[in-house]
């Protein structure tokens, strides 16, 4: 069983039954063949046993200690989906009390850790006064950062999955909506940065890395996301925005993500689709 980390947050777990393991039977007080009398009970049941591991393949298991309710919530199974489209008025009756509820609910400390460099420090592959960028624990691939030599991490088999993200160290941008034309060299950095640390790092050519943000995102603490063109994960488009095209459209409004209405899919029975779901009846019954 192999184990990688991330601070004291989260652990990975990947495992495979390995063909030399032993069936122990305990039926009639025999364990692990004490005696040499076997009934046919027993007989089929090692055979039953074996079968089944044959048969088990690998599996992962991710273990976060403590667990927010929302990462609780992302691991259970799903009602399904609803689209939502949050007009600014959405945003500031429903959607801005909810992220206010959830930064002043203290789940987000993690944060601070990392961007202090109190926690993930093997991780770390970019600091400075504005931001961090480090490897995502979605990269579950990546060589495990404590025991591998960084030099080998370039032109690993495993940067098809390349997957960074960078966190900023300025307080008071949750999402997508506080962002501000006054922003635009702090977003323009994480583009330059992000892009060289991982040239650098990986040996991966800029034309084949991908930067956006999430729109609602995981976590309400501006990050902007980094992956390789062949990882779609997180790309979908009811979902990202390219991080080139937040900066022109600030460069056209510094108020823009402000004043229009954003359309993003939410889990069915999550507290903000019932948060909204609530808001749009009200308005249906006026």
């Amino acid at each position: 069983m192999k184990q990688s980390e991330s601070g004291a947050e989260y652990s990975y777990y990947i495992a495979k039954p390995k063909d030399s393991l032993e069936v122990s039977n305990t039926a009639d007080g025999l364990i692990n063949g004490s005696s040499s009398t076997t009934t046919r009970h027993e007989t089929d049941n090692d055979f039953g046993l074996q079968e089944a591991k044959a048969a088990f393949g690998s599996f992962d298991v991710e273990l976060i200690s403590p667990a927010s309710t929302a990462q609780i919530s992302r691991a259970m199974p799903t009602l399904g989906h609803v689209l939502i489209h949050e007009t600014p008025d959405m945003y500031t009756s429903v959607v801005k009390p909810y992220i206010q509820s959830v930064v002043d609910g203290g789940s987000l400390s993690w944060i601070t850790n990392v961007i202090e460099l109190k926690k993930e420090t093997e991780r770390l592959l970019f600091n400075n006064d504005q931001f961090v960028i480090n490897i995502d624990t979605k990269w579950r691939t990546h060589p495990p950062p404590l025991t591998t030599p960084q030099e080998e991490w370039r032109n690993h088999p495993s940067v098809e999955d390349l997957y960074c993200l960078a966190i900023t160290k300025i307080s008071g941008i949750a999402t997508l909506r506080d962002l501000r034309g006054c922003h635009i060299p702090m977003l323009h950095s994480m583009i330059k940065e992000g892009l060289e640390v991982i040239k650098s790092t990986y040996g991966v050519d800029n034309n084949q890395i991908r930067i956006f943000i999430h729109y609602q995102p995981q976590f309400y603490h501006f990050h902007v996301h980094y992956t390789r063109l062949e990882n779609e994960v997180g790309s979908s488009c009811e979902r990202g925005h390219l991080l080139s095209d937040v900066i022109q459209n600030l460069s056209m409004d510094s108020d823009y993500y402000c004043k229009r209405s954003i359309t993003y899919k939410l889990k069915r029975g999550s507290p903000l689709e019932n948060l909204v779901g609530t808001y749009l009846a009200a308005l249906s019954s006026e």
